[in-house]
């Protein structure tokens, strides 16, 4: 029998010495980490599985909650879950894979493996269906395609070929917009550049390759250690509604579970699958037309924890929502799989890191101030790359939003202090030598705040 690269890496730790000791394996780090999962999850509730590694090499796992409501079935750390848009990380590595073989290149006109798809005229190439810069829609966005039509049965042409109605956004690599019909594109590709299906390349190439037995395309089939996933609603926890696998395909339809994904991060920043320069072109920011950059990479996004860069993605899909950061300067990673799609898993993956980093952790408790306190934080805030941030106040609340993206709930902390609920992020707001409000926006643990200016 063929020995996986994981396990001959494995042999190899076990023959030249003892796994090595990490400050973050502490024991007190250990009931941090701990504290973190049992602030944010419950036993009886749907839960969450947790893992953090050092140089590949296991410090930490936990499980919390329940993989079965109905059978009353607590988590386990081996548990798999449906990683919803971690996927696309796959999808990524599998396009450098047949790259690096000479089977297309990710400056190919995507028309050279799906010639009828429309494109308006338009020359939209693999690298652009990579880094959500096509123009093309974001078939999720379709809300009578995802209430009714996900959950019937359709081969991926067909699928396409539904996408295929929707008018693009934007001339290609004039903006990064968030695009699964792109990642999907990227699966019919795949198997055209390689004439297997995508499942079967990817179980072939990746999971068997390093050995990821717990990894599967996530159909119709038993897969063993698979737990339920849940929503929650006005009435309590429900079972999460159906969708065939077929439409995330490429884009999230893959399973999991957070050893694997260990062993997935390891292997893909030591070149175990793919070369270093393709691994590097992996997370190159991409530059859009006006030569602006996205951080935006193959399948990855490039963000901080603290001062340290983080390469990372989350996922969801129905009853699912998933998140794993890589701190590459540490070889420290962190995932967290959850079962039920009001858990907020990037809150506990950047708290766990922190912890891991012995960085400070952020704690406010919310305080009351008047209507007029809160509405004085009302307005318009511009950052230096012109963007611009909105505080808007309603019934009581204030709410954050940032150009076209989600909005959030905030609380205030003190006087000139807000954080969000849901969230690590939090803002101060002091007045400069000019007699401009700034809010300073720290994220991820970061001492060093964005500033916006607020407009006059």
């Amino acid at each position: 029998m063929k020995m996986s690269l994981i396990a001959a890496v494995v042999s190899a730790t076990m023959l030249f010495g003892a796994p090595t000791v990490f400050a973050s394996d502490s024991k007190a780090h250990k009931a941090q980490y701990r504290a973190v999962l049992k602030n944010e999850l419950s036993k009886k509730q749907p839960g969450a599985v947790a893992l953090i590694s050092k140089e590949g090499e296991v410090i930490f796992k936990k499980a919390i909650g329940s993989a079965n409501l109905e059978l009353n079935v607590p988590l386990k750390a081996k548990n798999v879950f449906k990683i919803g848009s971690i996927s696309k990380q796959f999808t990524a590595a599998a396009i450098m894979i047949l790259q690096e073989r000479g089977k297309l290149s990710v400056h190919d006109d995507i028309h050279k493996y799906v010639p009828d798809f429309p494109t308006e005229g338009h020359v939209i190439t693999i690298e652009q269906l990579l880094t959500h810069t096509s123009g093309l829609a974001n078939y999720t966005e379709d809300r009578e395609l995802m209430l009714k039509e996900i959950q019937a049965p359709a081969t991926l042409d067909e699928i396409l070929a539904r996408f295929a109605v929707h008018p693009m956004k934007f001339q290609p690599g004039d903006a990064m917009a968030y695009s699964n019909t792109g990642y999907v594109l990227l699966g019919k590709i795949i198997e055209v550049a390689s004439d297997q299906s995508y499942a079967d390349f990817i179980d072939e190439h990746i999971f068997d390759k390093l050995g990821m037995k717990n990894s599967h395309y996530a159909g119709r089939q038993i897969i063993k250690h698979h737990v339920s996933g849940y929503e929650l609603s006005a009435k309590g926890y429900v079972n999460a509604g159906y969708i065939d696998m077929i439409w995330p395909h490429a884009a999230g339809a893959l399973s999991s579970n957070v050893f694997d994904l260990n062993i997935w991060y390891s292997a893909l920043a030591n070149g175990v699958l793919i070369s270093e320069q393709s691994y590097q072109q992996m997370l190159a920011p991409v530059t859009l037309n006006d030569g602006s950059t996205s951080n935006y990479g193959y399948g990855l996004v490039t963000t901080t924890v603290g001062e340290y860069q983080a390469i990372g993605h989350a996922g969801g899909i129905h009853g699912f929502v998933s998140d794993a950061v890589y701190i590459p300067e540490e070889s420290l990673y962190v995932a967290v799989l959850a079962n039920s799609t009001n858990r907020n898993p990037q809150v506990l993956t950047q708290r766990l890191a922190a912890k891991a980093l012995d960085l400070q952790s952020p704690s406010y408790k919310e305080i009351q101030l008047t209507s007029q306190q809160l509405k004085a934080f009302e307005g318009a805030y511009q950052f230096e790359s012109g963007a611009v941030r909105r505080i808007e106040y309603h019934d009581g609340d204030l709410y954050t939003q940032e150009g076209d993206g989600y909005i959030a709930e905030l609380s205030p902390a003190s006087s000139d202090t807000l954080f969000f609920d849901q969230s690590t992020a939090y803002m101060k707001f002091v007045t400069n030598e000019q007699g401009d409000i700034v809010m300073n926006l720290y994220v991820n643990f970061s001492e060093t705040p964005l500033k916006a200016i607020k407009s006059r």
